[in-house]
């Protein structure tokens, strides 16, 4: 089930979209025709465009000139490393030195293509075209001109120009580069000997005259001077002590603890020896003899006498060592000042020689360095002059351009082909655009989902046969004239569906023909729908209710000195204003005379006694108004009756019109019983097919 439902909504998707090309097919085809055509006539008148090429080849190389390497052997390396050389390369080809010598070479400027153009450089730059074949190292110069021979010389002249101007310049920067190392080689030479003359004055003003001699002198004279002072030093460290050392023994010094500068003292010796013996004689005598015993006293003085001696002799002495230790501490003292100020006067010499040592090696440096730089720039200079003498050139001629035999364009075939598919694809495209921008509804199930009323039935158009219907005044007519029609048989099924739509309560029914605007067959449909109910068996009232213009007389060829005006102006009652028709069961009441308050009208009492009157003799009653986009009178009216049928135009009518008519109706509390579409065409609108079948299914029983 619901595969069939997909499959029956493609089927009306694609239906609709061959209905929009079937009614803009003139569109369409009006697009193609143009395309197709405009295409071809270009095609034939367009001048032909023949295009040469020729082939050149180029090797990779390194830009540099100052190694003979770099300048004579071609670069081997991968091409997609050097990209933007054959970039370069291109671009020169296509610039205008190389254009404007090929255009004087050629003398282009004589000819036809060239001779009134404001830059001729710039349109031959426009008809050069140079592309890098695939990813090889060829390139392909194509010219175009209307001239085939031209076309071949141009493109032929421009790669003899390349190469050559590709060796030329190569032969340029050869020999720049060696006027500037000629021009850099004396500089330099000249740099090195003022280097050299600098270094020689510095040697003068400093008197130096052998660094590595002089400052192995000052070195060791540096050592000799340093030992001297420490021995110095150590001397006087000794004395000192010595010094200080006999200095703090001076109240304590006996015969027992004598100083060592003063045990080597022989006359002290020879005291101490005595004064030693008398003591341990004094010892023995104490064994024998008393204090007193003259012996004893005896040799206690003689002991005392030689103390006194020893004591004297010591304090001599003493006073004398002091004096000589004091003498040699300040002795010493002096020497390892004298030796400290000479070694300072050393150091300060050697780090003088350091300084001078530092400024001499920066200008021996300088000296080597100019000499470096001149060295390299004379090798240079020689292999420039070597490479200049054997240039090779990484630029040649593949294949020559030869003269083309087919003009690249016009391609008329391929111009015409494609005019017809773009013909064919835009005038699609634009039939659909057009549909798309126009706001008309043409499909009657649009129109119902827009008032969201029924559709009560679609009229085709209806033209004059020269039978039945022999004029269009007969139009309005078609159901009386010709009951056997395909608009008669629209009719009829209009009036089976408004019966079906409205309430069969037993009494007469109301019913407001109305439209949005002018001209959409209010009058046709109201005369005719009147005319079909009546054949079906009842009473009908046809009221021409657009007191403004009124066409109903016209269409039943009566006069319109009497009807609805005169009755709503209360100068004449019903019967006297209802008419008889030539159709059994149908009576028409005319507009009368006009009157410039329709309006009022309608909407007086009259008008509602006059809706009693024929509600009460006819069983429907229906009434022909103005557009209610227009004037009220259709509002008006529908308020009062049983319902409205709107009329559309199926080639004209428009959303916004339809939208504002049903607005107008809604806000009267209007009952719109359904819509009638009117002026089908059979051709464009399929919705028209079944009664364009029925016409003749019946035309054939007939």
């Amino acid at each position: 089930m619901e595969l069939s439902t997909i499959n029956e909504n493609i089927n009306m998707h694609l239906r609709d979209y061959l209905n929009i090309l079937r009614r803009r097919k003139w569109v369409a085809a009006s697009f193609f025709f143009i395309t197709v055509t405009t295409v071809a006539l270009a095609s034939f008148i367009q001048k032909p465009v023949y295009r040469a090429a020729a082939t050149v080849i180029i090797d990779i190389e390194s830009p540099s000139v100052l190694s003979v390497k770099d300048v004579v052997k071609l670069g081997e390396t991968e091409y997609y490393l050097y990209r933007d050389y054959i970039e370069t390369q291109k671009e020169i080809i296509r610039s205008r030195r190389v254009a404007h010598a090929v255009m004087k070479n050629l003398r282009l400027a004589d000819e036809e293509e060239y001779r009134k153009k404001k830059d001729p450089i710039e349109i031959l730059l426009k008809k050069l075209k140079v592309d890098l074949v695939g990813d090889a190292r060829i390139i392909k110069i194509h010219a175009e001109s209307r001239d085939p021979k031209l076309a071949s010389r141009i493109a032929n002249e421009f790669a003899k120009i390349y190469v050559n101007s590709n060796i030329d310049l190569k032969i340029d920067v050869s020999n720049e580069a060696q006027d500037w190392l000629r021009k850099e080689v004396e500089r330099q030479k000249k740099k090195v000997s003022e280097a050299e003359a600098g270094l020689q004055k510095y040697k003068e003003e400093n008197n130096i005259f052998s660094i590595e001699n002089q400052q192995e002198i000052i070195n060791d004279a540096l050592i000799r001077l340093n030992a001297s002072y420490l021995d110095a030093q150590k001397r006087r460290i000794q004395s000192e002590a010595t010094y200080r050392n006999l200095l703090g023994q001076e109240g304590d010094m006996t015969t027992e603890n004598l100083p060592a500068p003063l045990v080597s003292n022989e006359n002290l010796e020879r005291l101490k020896e005595e004064y030693l013996k008398q003591t341990s004689l004094l010892v023995e005598y104490k064994k024998i003899y008393k204090h007193k015993h003259p012996k004893m006293i005896r040799l206690l003085e003689n002991i005392s006498h030689l103390e006194s001696l020893v004591n004297r002799e010591i304090k001599t002495e003493y006073n004398n060592a002091l004096t000589g230790i004091r003498t040699e501490y300040e002795n010493s003292l002096e020497e390892e000042n004298e030796l400290k100020t000479a070694l300072d006067d050393r150091k300060r010499q050697a780090l003088e020689f350091e300084r001078k040592i530092i400024d001499y090696n920066a200008l021996e440096r300088e000296i080597e360095t100019n000499s470096r730089i001149l060295q390299i720039a004379l090798n240079r200079l020689k292999e420039t002059s070597v490479a200049s003498n054997i240039q090779t050139n990484n630029v040649r001629i593949q294949d020559i351009a030869e003269v083309p035999r087919k003009p690249v364009r016009p391609k008329k075939g391929l111009n015409i082909a494609l005019s017809i598919i773009l013909g064919l694809g835009g005038g699609i495209g634009l039939a659909f655009f057009k549909e798309h921008m126009d706001v008309t509804l043409k499909d009657p199930r649009e129109i119902a989902a827009l008032l969201q009323s029924p559709i009560l039935g679609s009229v085709p158009k209806i033209k004059p046969d020269g039978k039945n219907v022999r004029n269009a005044e007969e139009i309005d007519r078609i159901v009386e004239r010709d009951s056997h029609s395909l608009a008669s048989e629209a009719y009829r099924t209009i009036r089976t569906n408004l019966l079906f739509s409205i309430n069969h309560s037993g009494g007469a029914k109301s019913i407001v023909i109305t439209s949005s605007v002018p001209k959409e067959g209010k009058t046709l449909t109201a005369v005719n729908l009147a005319t079909m109910i009546a054949n079906s068996g009842e009473k009908v009232l046809l009221v021409d209710a657009d007191m403004r213009k009124p066409r109903m007389h016209t269409v039943f060829n009566v006069e319109n000195k009497t009807g609805l005006s005169q009755f709503l102006l209360g100068r004449n009652d019903f019967d006297s204003i209802c008419r008889t028709s030539k159709v059994n069961n149908l009576y028409f009441v005319t507009a009368g005379k006009i009157t410039d308050k329709p309006a009022e009208l309608i909407s007086s009492e009259n008008m509602k006694l006059f809706l009693k009157i024929a509600s009460s003799k006819f069983s429907k009653v229906i009434f022909d108004t103005p557009p209610v986009a227009l004037v009220t009178d259709a509002q008006i009216l529908s308020s009062i009756c049983t319902g409205a049928v709107l009329v559309a135009d199926g080639s004209r009518i428009t959303k916004p019109l339809l939208n504002n008519a049903k607005e107008l109706l809604q806000k009267v509390n209007t009952n719109i019983v359904g819509v009638i579409v009117n002026n089908i065409s059979l051709t464009k609108d399929c919705y028209s097919y079944p009664q364009y079948y029925y016409g003749k299914y019946y035309s054939h029983e007939k």
